[in-house]
């Protein structure tokens, strides 16, 4: 089997794989039959301003027609592992070159190790600090035209993840699968910045950013409120959360902390080569269902383990599970609004005041894209609080935007639901995109005719009734 390994970002050394290949290769099962002329180590550039996810993805395509399919037997097909941004560049190009054919895509296996699928919360952070930062320690600054594809709630993400919404990998004969951790390594800490050790993450990507399995569901204003439009699911992506794994490091991290000499017990090897063995949609089901137990092992073990820690603090909630709202917000128009609020309510009354102690985590607003904000909340923590018989189980939340007045304005907007009925659209560990639709209404006085032939001041004139 051929197996092709695709490094994260800002990389400038194939030594970022660690011991993980030799390890495959070491511990696969003879029918594998993985050679070690068949492990193929990428080399791409992502620290040079100009190159974008795109770039490299589509140099990606030139490297497989050159390098690889010549070397693969007619209808063969290979496995492919990456870390952190290479499973969205992985993704970009099968998204460029096979969307419409999935069935004739070579890749069999995309085994995705901490991918930034949803993009990760210190890309914010800029070049410079960024590149001061523990993780990255030979002194370059990341490359600008892949953080902006990083960044929380960026176009290029939520064009690829709208894209692949409808997608049915598995019945193509293509099997994904999401390994990622969310334990934090310590020495990798950075004390001016909390994301290092952010909870239901491995330092740098969420899981729920990681997590293959979210949705989309569109909104349409209507006089006050939301209703809902479209909707869209991507569910059947096997997710596994690996025990004590961190995004990277000799010590935790899911691919640097292996071991060439690994006997197959490293977490990493066990289930990527789990992952790669898979042959058939039923093979592919059973994994993902062990995947799953795996994953609640883990966040059961870790809230147990923080639950101790917490203890002393005597807090009252404790948990590991966190899911992540995107928002888009735009008008009918089809333009994007840039000067919004959104704010989370609940109880009968859908009370900003009658949210959770602590269920609000983080926010962040996309530089590039402003239209787009990201809620990162703890899921557990708005699922217990709204089991109060007061509250009756509902949330929402409400838009405002501006201009709010004039001759050309946005009303505010609600959606009143229950996080019961949400539940259909998002889990604990997942991602809800949500693009919301305001009306943009225009009122009478923007455009008139006048029979007055002399010279007429309007300037001044009084915005009339509503015309929309």
């Amino acid at each position: 089997m051929l197996i092709i390994f695709i490094h994260g970002w800002s990389v400038t050394n194939t030594d970022t794989y660690g011991g993980l290949p030799a390890a495959i290769q070491r511990n696969a099962p003879s029918e594998l039959s993985v050679k070690v002329d068949h492990l193929y180590l990428s080399k791409y550039v992502s620290f040079h301003d100009e190159v974008t996810v795109d770039d490299i993805a589509r140099g990606m395509q030139t490297a497989i027609e050159s390098d690889v399919q010549p070397k693969l037997s007619k209808g063969e097909r290979f496995a492919c592992v990456t870390h952190s941004t290479g499973g969205p560049v992985t993704r970009k190009w099968i998204d460029l070159y096979y969307r419409d054919r999935l069935s004739e895509c070579p890749i069999q296996h995309l085994v995705m190790l901490a991918p930034a699928n949803h993009g990760s919360a210190l890309a914010q952070l800029g070049k410079g600090r960024l590149a001061r930062m523990k993780f990255w320690s030979e002194d370059v600054e990341p490359g600008r035209g892949v953080l902006d594809w990083l960044e929380l709630g960026s176009e290029q993400s939520w064009d690829l993840n709208g894209s692949w919404l409808n997608y049915n990998c598995v019945s193509a004969g293509v099997y994904p699968f999401v390994l990622t951790g969310q334990s934090i390594d310590r020495q990798f800490y950075d004390n001016l910045n909390s994301y290092t050790g952010e909870a239901g993450s491995d330092g740098v990507v969420r899981v729920a950013a990681a997590n293959m399995n979210y949705a989309m569901v569109r909104l349409i204003q209507e006089g006050s409120e939301f209703k809902l439009s479209k909707e869209g699911y991507s569910r059947k992506t096997a997710l596994g959360i690996l025990p004590g794994r961190s995004h990277s490091g000799k010590d935790m991290g899911i691919m640097g902390s292996v071991s060439a000499e690994d006997d197959g017990s490293h977490p990493t090897v066990r289930w990527v080569l789990a992952c790669i063995n898979v042959a058939s949609p039923r093979g592919y089901v059973l994994l993902a269902k062990a995947l799953n137990e795996l994953s609640n092992k883990t966040q059961e073990h870790e809230r147990q383990e923080r639950t101790r820690e917490v203890f002393l603090y005597r807090r009252r909630f404790v948990t590991s599970r966190y899911s992540m709202f995107i928002f888009r917000v735009i008008d009918d128009r089809g333009e994007d609004i840039v000067d919004y609020d959104v704010v989370f309510t609940a109880g009968p009354e859908y009370d900003a005041n009658h949210l959770a102690p602590g269920f609000f985590k983080d926010r962040q607003r996309n530089q590039r894209s402003p239209a787009k904000l990201t809620y990162y909340i703890n899921y557990d923590v708005m699922a217990e609080w709204l089991t109060r018989p007061e509250l009756e189980g509902k949330f929402g939340f409400r838009v405002a935007a501006r201009p709010e007045k004039g001759f050309a304005y946005y009303t505010i907007a609600e959606y009143r639901g229950t996080f019961a009925s949400l539940r259909r659209y998002f889990e604990p560990n997942q991602t809800l995109m949500v693009e919301m639709q305001l009306k943009r209404h225009v009122a009478e006085g923007v455009f008139r005719f006048t029979q007055v032939l002399e010279n007429e001041e309007f300037k001044n004139q009084e915005r009339g009734a509503d015309l929309s």
